[in-house]
């Protein structure tokens, strides 16, 4: 998992107080522009897993990208913007390939049902997740501080 961090808690804890008596309005609005402010990382983040070259028919890698998004919350210990592989978009049976596909291990699993005669362990690209978002993590760090100092001016 990667993590960039913000201006700090105490900041994101003081805004939160100011924002939970602010219009709904305003809330949705910050949360709007969090997300625009993280939608080139989302495209990266989708465009690295893409990119990994296929063997087949590259169902998985379309897969592995329509579960990346970003996701925002405010709450009264602050206010975080991630951006996410949801395993629960995946198709049945494949919930936990997102965490997979990222580790340097890869994954096993039967063929034809028989545990006893696996395959060497199946890895797609370690880091496809963690590497673009950590190469951008200063752009994204501004990117949503400017979006945090403008709803601050209009608290104001």
């Amino acid at each position: 998992m990667t993590t960039v961090t913000g201006t700090g808690p105490t900041e994101m804890k003081l805004l939160a107080a100011k924002l939970a008596g602010a219009s709904a309005e305003l809330k949705k609005n910050l949360r709007r522009q969090l997300r625009q402010e993280a939608a080139p990382v989302v495209r990266e983040v989708k465009a690295s897993i893409l990119s990994v070259p296929s063997h087949h028919d590259g169902t998985l890698r379309r897969e592995l990208a329509r579960t990346v998004s970003a996701r925002t919350s405010m709450r009264a210990t602050g206010i975080s913007l991630d951006v996410v592989a949801a395993g629960r978009r995946m198709p049945a049976g494949k919930q936990n390939l997102t965490g997979y596909t990222d580790q340097a291990k890869g994954w096993r699993h039967p063929v034809y049902g028989h545990w006893r005669s696996r395959v060497p362990p199946q890895i797609l690209k370690p880091g496809w997740f963690e590497v673009p978002i950590s190469s951008r993590a200063l752009e994204f760090r501004a990117a949503a501080q400017r979006a945090i100092d403008e709803t601050k001016r209009k608290l104001s």
